[in-house]
């Protein structure tokens, strides 16, 4: 864990809270044969808490449950054991055998599983911090060599390795996907680029609090990139909308910054346009989304005109701030271009 990356863990414990989540995860990293002996619409929390022999109550990240796609399959259900690391563990592997022997046993103190009937878990740690994952990913692999006729009398269990901030983006999942390829952008530009798409693909969510989750997610990645400069916490609540206006405007903000800092070592003036071309580009993706391509039209039609920083952010506000497409053009046309007073 270092000083720019304070911890994502909790962030990602409440955006994988979520079925619609947890779901996509399991289309991204299991082979078709598997995902057909599932029924990923039966996927239910359960408590992650257990007690161990020694009586103290251990906590692991997440467990859900999901059912067997047919009644005549070789198990009832499966059981999916979530852990999130922002840093790395190098006894990862003894962690995770340790949460499944005490999820097994808290089944049979409950009687909600006889011995010989135990369902199968599935271990995944999902990792997202800039270092490589570096710890041994099965615990056979952390006992010191023996002879061939001891080692089949050693534990093993591996878990599965989900690492957002390295593997190559192409989960089969569009969530996984628009995760990934935000923990790998480069730079707070290719950040911002990368936002309208996200909340496109959410607006549509019936999950009023997936959004939420996610806002909070993209603010907590933006001050990852940014840097502890940066330490802004998001207000309660804050939608897709407006995390994503807010993101677009505080890069443009650093574009002004780095900009500012480009003139006083003799860069050219263009630059500066540069940086309101792009944040009236960044505006239009944003009303798309928001209210459809005509709308987006109509209003840029005036807006993609418009030099002075304080109109946009005005209209920038109308954007998260209206209702109803109507509503916004209203409002954008009294803050448009400005009139000359001698004209």
């Amino acid at each position: 864990m270092n000083a720019i990356n304070p911890g994502s863990d909790p962030i990602y414990k409440r955006l994988y809270s979520f079925p619609e989540m947890v779901a996509d995860l399991l289309r991204s990293v299991l082979p078709v044969e598997t995902l057909d002996a599932l029924n990923l619409q039966s996927l239910e929390k359960v408590p992650a808490s257990y007690v161990g022999e020694d009586f103290r109550q251990r906590h692991g990240d997440t467990v859900w449950r999901v059912q067997a796609a047919g009644e005549d399959g070789p198990w009832a259900y499966m059981l999916v054991l979530l852990e999130f690391q922002s840093s790395n563990d190098s006894t990862m592997a003894l962690r995770v055998t340790e949460y499944t022997t005490m999820l097994h046993r808290e089944l049979l103190r409950a009687k909600a599983a006889k011995p010989e009937d135990l369902p199968p878990v599935l271990p995944i740690v999902l990792y997202n911090d800039d270092s490589p994952w570096t710890a041994a990913h099965e615990v056979r692999d952390l006992i010191a060599p023996t002879t061939p006729a001891l080692a089949p009398y050693q534990p093993s269990q591996r878990y599965m390795l989900v690492d957002v901030s390295h593997a190559k983006a192409d989960y089969a999942g569009e969530l996984m996907q628009a995760v990934a390829q935000l923990e790998q952008s480069g730079s707070p530009k290719e950040l911002e680029q990368l936002v309208p798409p996200l909340t496109k693909l959410l607006v549509g969510s019936a999950n009023e609090e997936l959004r939420h989750a996610f806002a909070a997610w993209m603010w907590w990645l933006y001050t990852r990139k940014r840097g502890p400069d940066d330490p802004a916490t998001p207000p309660p609540k804050l939608t897709l909308e407006e995390a994503s206006m807010t993101l677009v405007e505080r890069i443009g903000q650093w574009e002004d910054e780095w900009t500012r800092q480009g003139f006083e070592q003799g860069i050219e003036k263009g630059l500066e346009q540069g940086v309101e071309k792009g944040k009236r580009e960044q505006l239009r993706h944003l009303t798309e989304v928001r209210f459809g391509a005509e709308t987006a039209e109509r209003l840029f039609a005036s807006v993609l005109r418009e030099n002075d920083p304080q109109r946009l952010d005005a209209i920038a506000e109308a954007v998260v701030r209206c209702e109803t497409a109507e509503e916004l053009l209203r409002e954008a046309a009294l803050v448009g271009p400005a009139t000359d007073p001698n004209a």
